[in-house]
């Protein structure tokens, strides 16, 4: 809703504390949520839930209901560091985390029990096992992430189903991908290299892996260099008119 934003410590038993905006009044505080850190922090695209993951020694993923500062379900998210968190914005009860070595697909499903976070860790395949950064959600489900060598993976139900490269067989970006970001109908990479890239996901959408291999070529629609020398883009954001 854009009212309130949420800030997780570093520290002995951390806390996540949430302001209203644009007071900044301190309106609830989460407690007990990981051990010595909070690697990140989402609300639901409702607002009504939160996710936080833990980093070591725990990594613990906690589902809150923040308005009334208690936990609606709790796991331990992999049992190495986890970079990300997100529900998905158009399927309720999906989230995806990631990290080193691996990509999360959940499932907040009832049981017999009660509701229970299931999680699917993908299934790299023929693809080299990679630390992920960034990725995004298409519009069909599939989910679009990024890798350390410098190409991008479109998953399909927990599996890779093609690593996208540039023409030529050449990376999308030199080294880390670190961002993928929406911004209208387009999608943007960048990462290590400083450079952006938009992609046109219909034709990532369309993408097939051949016979043999789940490498396939495509270049961007543009592309841009940010700065001269060693820029390294870690997050992206658009102005509230969506137009930078």
């Amino acid at each position: 809703s854009g009212e309130y934003f949420a800030v997780g410590e570093k520290g002995v038993q951390p806390n996540v504390y949430v302001y209203e905006w644009p007071s900044r009044k301190l309106h609830r505080v989460l407690t007990n949520g990981t051990e010595r850190a909070f690697s990140d922090v989402r609300f639901s695209p409702d607002g009504k839930m939160m996710a936080t993951v833990g980093s070591a020694p725990d990594y613990l993923l906690h589902i809150w209901d923040w308005a009334t500062e208690s936990v609606l379900l709790r796991t331990k998210a992999f049992s190495q560091e986890v970079f990300n968190v997100s529900f998905s914005p158009r399927f309720e009860g999906t989230l995806y985390t990631s990290g080193t070595g691996h990509v999360r697909f959940w499932k907040m499903a009832s049981t017999f029990t009660g509701l229970k976070l299931q999680g699917e860790i993908g299934k790299f395949g023929a693809t080299e096992l990679s630390d992920t950064s960034a990725y995004l959600e298409l519009k069909d489900g599939k989910v679009l992430s990024g890798t350390e060598s410098g190409s991008l993976l479109v998953w399909d139900g927990g599996l890779v189903k093609v690593e996208v490269l540039r023409k030529g067989w050449k990376p999308c970006h030199a080294g880390m991908v670190e961002v993928l970001w929406w911004h209208g109908e387009q999608i943007l990479s960048s990462g290590q290299d400083g450079k952006v890239l938009a992609w046109d996901p219909a034709a990532i959408d369309l993408l097939e892996p051949s016979d043999t291999s789940p490498q396939v070529e495509l270049d961007p629609l543009s592309e841009v260099q940010i700065g001269e020398g060693q820029v390294r883009v870690r997050t992206m954001e658009t102005d509230p008119t969506g137009e930078l």
